[in-house]
């Protein structure tokens, strides 16, 4: 491939000549040897991956070159050459001057790289070397195409010693990789394992970067820019902490400007734009509390004018889809929002020669309010992306302003009552402060009237409503307490919440109509609560503000399933009812629970674990001398889970604790944290002394019992103590309160400097190791609900759920048709700890196929099919741990009987489906020996290894034996007997050792069971000399009763007691049989087990002859059934005709058992018809009786099987042929190899580790030499 002349100096380093001529040179890269390792730990370092062949073009009498062709195929590289040397040489020797051929050389290059190569549009400049970054990522890591990368930086790793390489920085893991003289390292970290992250200086470089988890450190540093990185990093690890808590993936967000500036670069989409607009627009929505769903669009430096001062202020101007926002240079000089819905014009002045205001653009709002912005370098792009936003702007039916203006009448109904239904109707409350006076002080009232004075004087100059300009005055006022009378309008423009009220107009309505009936676990938990939320207040004494309380928060508890009902909100709610009307506190909810304080309410209270780690930092920064007291006393969650979670209402009176409500809806978070800073600075002193948690919490509740709202207590005294109107002891007693107003105070200018900024970044911080403790609070739980259930010790289990858990989270970060999941249910406390993860069947055949011991067969995918059919037993086709581990300790540490008897149940419904047997062709001959020789056959390349005389001799008949009655050796080789109805006459005779009885046919006829088989066949019950004893393990539902409800297993697990050897006879009698297109699919699961065992062809001669004993004893087993039905058959049809006595339908029978039953060596000859010729006895019992006993006949050998019936007359179906699950364990106790393998105890160590560190191993491509360290 020719490209565009390059210059180099050392033109043969690390380069091997393979042609060359005069003017050209054509080189190899080196390889081999020492060379070859040089070669490819500088390619690792530099991130240079050179090309096998390169062309040189060498300057006469110089040092330099010029690379004109490069490629990594032979054939490519040696056509560019064949072409300079037909089409250049010549005309090159006709050149003197060197410089001349140079520069004709560099021409001609460059017209064929024009010619060859199109024009491409122009993108960034890293678009292509991430492209290139993220193939090598994908094959070094082996990730699926589902795992997107974020970005890659050079660094060095600390390990011993530094190796210099590469991370790569995905959406779910933290990838390095180093290939150094030879030796690679390379490691995968997911996030969600992740507990720190600490960015500081190295004992040797600064700027180092450490990642903790749960078992390993690692370091790094020398970053080109570590700040970067480190953010990155903190971004990818909290939205991995944000997936462990909702479970819910990465979503792309492809809705991207492509340009942000009118001669800007198109930028293409890159997931680091993604992530880096995503953190810009976080950080834009918590500095103006604008709704979750706001996106920034973009940003500029400009002028505002300000009216009530008259200048121009500097800042900088931000749009969004639903908002244009300033905010000044100046830290809280002046910020405005102005919502798009409430811009009427928008229009750009002209320049003129003489003009003060270049560049501007002029707003003009619904409320007549007009916004001047100058100096806006971008101006035309920007006034034609809000001409486009405002175009796509939806139509409400209400704007802020209106809602805003609408009265609050004492009996208000929601305007969107036609929503309803007839029956339901629903009279939404205003603020019940408006209809349940409280009391108050005459001095209260008049401060109540300078306030609102003052308050209308502000709006006058400022403006009022969502577009007021935000400036020091307002947050002045703020901090003296807002009139209740404003209280409802300040709250919802300041916290946001009027915007998403505004958005959702008829959503609350809704919501109270569809939860109205609702009724679970949340509901009854808000209905304990409603009576204790603020009881002394008239309001919640009376059924009107109750009603409006439940409706609240069952509405809120319908929207957000995730966050549902949680203690604590209620008593937040309630507040929130007496200043605001019914669906403004709805509104107002959402933005606490959602917005200001984030996870705070969810079923884990995450994020007051998160701020009380939060505070600690800040106390050890702030209040250091109270760090080591504080954690002494354990003080942190006392203040965490009562003061932040209530914003300090379950601590203060609710009328003093409204003013540290007015700052937190204006200023945020961080309120919380320096009102508590506060408080603690106060009594620091006091606690300093305490020994105990006991005096310490009376320490604390006496100040905050001192704290009083002095415009309050002018008629009362503090605890509601009267005061003496002597003016000395009132003063005296006064001086020992302290003033909510003063509190406040305090709090801004101690602690002013903390900016929500700051605690977003602390969170960030602490997030990583409150959610990791609470995964591991989880694991134990998990662990400890089925402990019981399982045969593995601790660390097994804890290394099973590990990457159990992984794979239910690979759902949530690849799959993009995710199982929708009930919120409810998943969230309902009742649930069991083990039922909180459940995978499907993708995710149970990965874990299945990469743990278990019997999945090294090519067919081990149908039996995890079967084994996820048979746990399946709600039909949920999710399976949770406990069930998973049950199976696991089935396969790897129950007993033979237990593993048998799974294999067993596999290949019965519902693990087998009819429609897996529709390819099985079954033997219709009843001749033994020929289905003993198809069973060998059955088991490709054994069957020359295997002597089918053995197992056919051994259940030889002889001439003078009535009836064989089956009996196998056991493992040991001793005879086993299956039949306690041994003739006496008979009981000495042996055929090749064994021992035969005599069974006739009338004695088989008293003991036909209900289910249709001879309790004594042929081969009798083996409960009367074998013992089954099933070892204490759980078993889920579906194997205790299928979904025919027959029972398949006793619940014999550890959390009963062993049954006795009745009760397992009676089971196993109830087992059902096994047909003979079910038992060749097991023969295969079988087979398929054994694949790559060291005894491989022991253990298939050994099931080979197991499978010919099983076949011949079906086939002897279906000549009795059909020789009971026959019997039956005949004495039915004899009672029928009423003309043949009862004498002779014994002696019919007699002769049936005669002909039918007597075995002698050429009987297995005969076909299915000379059998039935044989048994009528035509002729002899009358023409009238042949027919009813072979139309009888016809109409018995009619089986369900499962849904579908099949009838006898289907050539590929054997109807008569079964098997017990007890003939199938004696016979498989037979064989020594076989009880060897399925006694065998299997160690899941390995393959756990094998299957977390699978994509650790290397491909053909690369070097297989690993170093450890």
């Amino acid at each position: 491939m020719w490209i565009r002349p390059q210059e180099i100096l050392l033109a043969n380093a690390l380069w091997s000549v393979e042609q060359a001529n005069p003017y050209f040179v054509l080189q190899k890269r080196k390889g081999k040897g020492l060379a070859g390792l040089l070669v490819g730990t500088l390619d690792s370092v530099l991130d240079s991956k050179a090309p096998l062949y390169r062309i040189l073009h060498r300057v006469t009498d110089a040092d330099t070159s010029y690379i004109v062709a490069i490629s990594n195929c032979k054939r490519e590289i040696t056509s560019d050459w064949q072409w300079l040397e037909i089409n250049l040489i010549n005309t090159l020797s006709t050149f003197e001057d060197a410089t001349e051929v140079t520069n004709f050389v560099k021409c001609k290059v460059e017209s064929l790289v024009a010619q060859n190569i199109p024009e491409k549009p122009k993108e960034d400049v890293d678009s292509s070397d991430l492209q290139d970054a993220n193939v090598k990522f994908h094959k070094l890591f082996s990730m699926p195409p589902e795992e997107k990368l974020v970005n890659y930086y050079s660094c060095s790793y600390w390990k011993g010693v530094p190796r210099q390489g590469w991370m790569y920085l995905s959406v779910n893991h933290i990838c390095f990789y180093s290939f150094l003289m030879g030796k690679e390292a390379k490691f995968i970290v997911r996030w969600t394992d992740v507990t720190k992250l600490e960015w500081g200086n190295n004992r040797l470089f600064p700027d180092s970067i450490r990642v903790k988890t749960r078992k390993e450190k690692f370091e790094f540093s020398l970053f080109i820019s570590s700040e970067e990185t480190f953010q990155l990093m903190e971004q990818l690890a909290n939205m991995a902490m944000n997936q462990l808590m909702s479970e819910e993936g990465f979503q792309e967000d492809r809705t991207l400007p492509t340009k942000t500036r009118k001669k800007a670069t198109v930028k293409n989409y890159s997931l680091k734009r993604d992530l880096d607009a995503r953190a810009r627009s976080e950080a834009y929505r918590c500095n103006f509390n604008l709704p979750l769903n706001e996106k920034l669009d973009g940003e500029a430096k400009c002028t505002m004018w300000t009216p009530y001062n008259k200048q121009h202020v500097w800042g900088t101007i931000y749009i969004s889809s639903g908002f244009i926002c300033f905010a000044s240079r100046v830290r809280c000089l002046v910020t405005i929002v102005i919502p798009m819905c409430e811009i009427n014009i928008v229009e750009k002045i002209e320049n003129s020669s003489n003009s003060v205001l270049p560049d501007a653009i002029l707003l003009s709002t619904r409320g007549k309010s007009n916004f001047l912005f100058a100096q806006l370098t971008e101006r035309d792009f920007m006034l034609e992306r809000i001409s486009d936003l405002l175009f796509k702007q939806p139509e409400f039916s209400r704007s802020p302003s209106q809602i805003l203006a609408i009265p609050k009448s004492p009996s208000m109904t929601t305007p969107d009552a036609d929503s309803l239904t007839p029956t339901v109707q629903v009279s939404f409350q205003p603020a019940l402060s408006t209809l349940f006076a409280h009391q108050s002080s005459t001095k209260h009232a008049e401060k109540e009237t300078e306030k609102l004075r003052l308050w209308e004087h502000h709006f006058s100059e400022y403006g009022r409503g969502v577009c007021m300009y935000r400036t020091h005055d307002l947050h002045q006022l703020i901090l003296d307490g807002i009139p209740n009378a404003l209280r409802s309008e300040i709250w919802m423009i300041y916290s946001g919440a009027i915007h998403e009220m505004t958005t959702n107009p008829k959503l609350y309505s809704t919501l109270v109509e569809k939860s109205s009936n609702m009724e679970n676990f949340m509901t009854d938990e808000i209905e304990r609560d409603l009576h204790r939320s603020l009881p002394e207040h008239p309001a919640f004494q009376s059924e009107i503000g109750i009603d409006a309380l439940r409706r609240v928060l069952t509405a809120y508890a319908f929207k957000n399933p995730n966050i549902g009902y949680c203690q604590g909100i209620n008593i937040v709610t309630s507040v929130l009812l007496l200043y605001l009307s019914e669906e403004e506190t709805f509104w107002l909810l959402t933005a606490i629970c959602e917005r200001l304080l984030p996870d705070y309410y969810n079923n884990k209270v995450v994020g007051v674990q998160v701020d009380q780690g939060v505070f600690e930092e800040l106390v050890e920064t702030y209040v250091p001398s109270m760090t080591a007291q504080m954690q002494h006393l354990s003080m942190m969650s006392l203040i965490s889970l009562s003061w932040f979670l209530t914003i300090f209402l379950s601590v203060l009176p609710f009328d003093y604790a409204v003013r540290i409500m007015d700052c937190f809806f204006y200023d945020g978070a961080k309120v919380i944290f320096q009102i508590t800073l506060a408080i603690l600075d106060a009594i620091k002193e006091d606690l300093v002394k305490c020994k105990e948690d006991g005096a310490a919490v009376q320490t604390v509740n006496s100040f905050l019992e001192s704290i009083v709202d002095h415009e309050l207590i002018s008629d009362k005294g503090v605890g509601d103590k009267k005061i003496d109107q002597d003016s000395d002891a009132k003063e005296k007693e006064l001086k020992k309160v302290l003033d909510i107003s003063e509190l406040i105070c305090q709090a801004y200018s101690k602690y002013g400097e903390i900016t929500n900024q700051d605690i977003s970044k602390l969170r960030v911080k602490h997030r990583l190791k409150v959610v990791q403790t609470l995964e591991d609070a989880t694991m134990k739980n998990v662990l400890h609900s089925v402990s019981n259930d399982a045969l593995f010790n601790g660390k097994e289990l804890e290394q099973l759920f590990s990457v159990f858990r992984e794979e239910y989270l690979s759902v949530c970060y690849w799959r993009t048709n995710q199982v929708p999941v009930d919120l409810v249910e998943k969230y309902d406390p009742l649930k069991p700890f083990y039922d909180q993860y459940r995978i499907d069947i993708d995710q149970f055949k990965i874990l299945i196929l990469s743990l278990s011991p019997w999945s090294s067969g090519q067919h081990a995918g149908v039996m995890a099919l079967r084994l996820f059919r048979l746990l399946n037993s709600n039909g949920t086709n999710l399976i949770n741990f406990r069930d998973f581990v049950w199976c696991l300790s089935i396969i790897c540490r129950s007993d033979m009987s237990d593993r048998l008897f799974l294999i067993y149940r596999l290949h019965l419904p519902p693990a087998l489906l009819n429609s897996e047997l529709d390819d099985i062709s079954s033997p219709t001959k009843s001749d033994s020996t020929d289905a003993a020789i198809d069973a060998v056959e059955f088991f490709d390349g054994v069957q020359d290894s295997i002597d089918v005389s053995e197992s056919v001799n051994a259940l030889t008949i002889h001439d003078d034996d009535d009836v064989l009655v089956g009996a196998v050796t056991s493992g040991n080789g001793d005879a086993v007997q299956l039949s306690d109805s041994i003739n006496s006459e008979s009981s000495n005779k042996q055929i090749n050792g064994l021992p035969v009885a005599d069974v006739s046919v009338i004695e088989r006829f008293s003991s036909i069971s209900d289910s249709g088989y001879p309790e004594s066949a042929i081969i009798s019950s083996i409960e009367t000399s074998v013992s089954i004893e099933p070892s204490p393990v759980y078993v889920p539902e579906s194997f205790i009763r299928s979904k025919t409800g027959s029972v398949a297993m006793p619940r014999s697990g550890l959390t009963t007691p062993q049954l006795d050897q009745d009760l397992n006879r009676d089971h196993l009698k109830s087992i059902p049989r096994m047909s003979q297109p079910q038992f060749i699919q097991m023969c295969k699961t079988l087979y398929d087990m054994f694949l790559n065992e060291p005894n491989e062809q022991q253990l298939y001669h050994a099931i080979a002859t197991v499978a010919t004993l099983l076949l011949q004893i079906g086939e002897v087993g279906k000549r009795f059934s059909r020789s009971d039905n026959l019997a039956s058959s005949v004495f039915s049809t004899c009672q029928d005709l009423g003309s043949v006595s009862f004498v002779e339908c014994q002696n019919e029978v007699k002769k049936l058992e005669d002909d039918c039953i007597t075995v002698n060596p050429s009987y297995f000859q005969n076909d299915d018809s000379k059998i039935m010729k044989e048994c009528t006895g035509q002729g002899e019992a009358g023409e009238n009786v042949d027919t009813e006993v072979q139309e009888t006949k016809r109409n018995a050998l009619h089986i369900s099987a499962g849904q579908e019936t099949i009838s006898a007359d289907n050539p590929m179906v054997d109807l008569d042929w079964s098997i017990s699950f007890e003939q199938f364990l004696a016979s498989m106790l037979t064989e020594p190899e076989l009880v060897a393998y399925f006694d065998r105890q299997f160690d899941l160590t390995p393959a756990i580790d094998q299957f977390r560190n699978r994509r650790l191993h290397r491909h053909s491509s690369l070097l297989a030499d690993t170093p450890n360290f």
